[in-house]
C-alpha cells in the first residue's frame, strides 16, 4: 500500500522561474531530500525526470508536481546499473528533448564497523553512492560537452568532510564524492560544464523519523532527542528539513551559481563548526 505523506515540505515557497526552460534528472526523487528538491525545481519551471527505484509514497513526486502546475515524468531507475543510468538520461531527451541539470542524489549508508562488513554490504554502498555518481555522470556528459553546458550536483554528506563512528563505507564514499567533484570540475570547466555538491548535516527524512527537529531543547525534549541534537548540532539544536537542501541545491544548479564549480557546500546548521 502507498504511503501518504501530508504537507511535507513547508518551508517551499512558490517559485520565481528560475529554472524557466530547463530539463533536470533527478535520482532518489520519490522521497527525502530528492523529492523535496524535484518539488522545488518543478515550481521554479523546470521539466523533471524523477527517477527513483521505489514509487510507494503517494502521491507519487511526478503527480505532485504535475498537481502544482509543473511538467515531470517518472522512471523506475536502479543507479547501480549503467543501463538505467543511460535511459533516464534519454528519457529526458525524448520527453523534453533536453537535458540541462544532473542531480545525483540516491544513497545508502550502513551502520556497522569496518570489520562487520561483508563485501555484498561494502559494494552496495560503494555502488549506490560513488559508483552511481561516475554512472550518472558518463551517461550525461557526452550531451553535456555536444552543448558546451550544464550542471551535476550530488549529494555528499557532512561525513564525507568528518569521520563518524559505525559508518566505515558510508563516510569512505561520501569522501570520494567531494574530491571526484572538485577533480571533475577541473575537467569539464573548460568545456562549460559546473559539478559541485552538497553536503547535508542531519535532516529530517524518512530514514531519520523520530527525532522531530526543534529550535531549542525544553522540558519536552527526551534524553534521547537530547542526546542526538547535541551530537548533530551544535549551533541551531534541531534536524534540517529537505527543504533546506533543496534550496541549496537550487542555487547551484542555477546562474546565481554561475561562477561557482568544484565546490562542496555545507549545510549542517552549525555541524561542523567546532570539528
Amino acid at each position: 500500500m502507498a504511503e501518504i505523506i501530508k504537507d511535507e515540505h513547508p518551508m517551499l515557497r512558490p517559485g520565481l522561474g528560475r529554472l524557466k526552460g530547463k530539463v533536470a534528472v533527478i535520482t532518489g526523487a520519490n522521497s527525502g531530500i530528492g523529492r523535496a528538491t524535484a518539488r522545488l525545481f518543478g515550481r521554479e519551471g523546470a521539466k523533471v525526470v524523477c527517477c527513483d527505484i521505489q514509487e510507494t509514497i503517494s502521491p507519487r513526486i511526478d503527480q505532485l508536481i504535475q498537481q502544482e502546475g509543473g511538467q515531470a515524468v517518472f522512471a523506475i531507475i536502479d543507479v547501480t546499473k549503467q543501463a538505467d543510468c543511460d535511459r533516464m538520461v534519454a528519457t529526458a531527451i525524448e520527453k523534453f528533448g533536453d537535458v540541462d541539470i544532473l542531480y545525483n542524489n540516491a544513497g545508502a549508508g550502513i551502520r556497522k564497523k569496518l570489520h562487520e562488513h561483508t563485501d555484498e554490504e561494502w559494494n552496495f554502498v560503494l555502488n549506490t553512492n560513488l559508483n552511481a555518481m561516475f554512472r550518472g555522470a558518463r551517461a550525461v556528459l557526452p550531451h553535456f560537452i555536444k552543448k558546451g553546458s550544464g550542471n551535476i550536483v550530488t549529494t555528499a554528506s557532512t561525513f564525507g568532510l568528518l569521520a563518524s563512528a559505525e559508518y566505515p563505507s558510508y563516510c569512505a564514499t561520501k569522501a570520494a564524492i567531494v574530491n571526484l567533484t572538485r577533480q571533475m570540475a577541473l575537467d569539464y570547466g573548460p568545456l562549460g560544464i559546473r559539478v559541485n555538491c552538497v553536503c547535508p548535516g542531519a535532516i529530517e527524512t524518512p530514514r531519520f523519523r523520530g527525532f522531530p527537529p526543534r529550535r531549542t531543547i525544553d522540558e519536552n525534549t527526551s534524553e534521547e532527542q537530547r542526546t542526538r541534537l547535541a551530537s548533530s548540532n551544535k549551533a541551531l539544536l534541531r534536524m534540517g528539513r529537505p527543504e533546506e537542501i533543496a534550496y541549496g541545491v537550487l542555487f547551484l544548479v542555477s546562474d546565481d551559481a554561475s561562477f561557482v564549480t568544484g565546490h562542496a557546500l555545507v549545510i549542517d546548521g552549525g555541524q561542523t563548526l567546532d570539528a
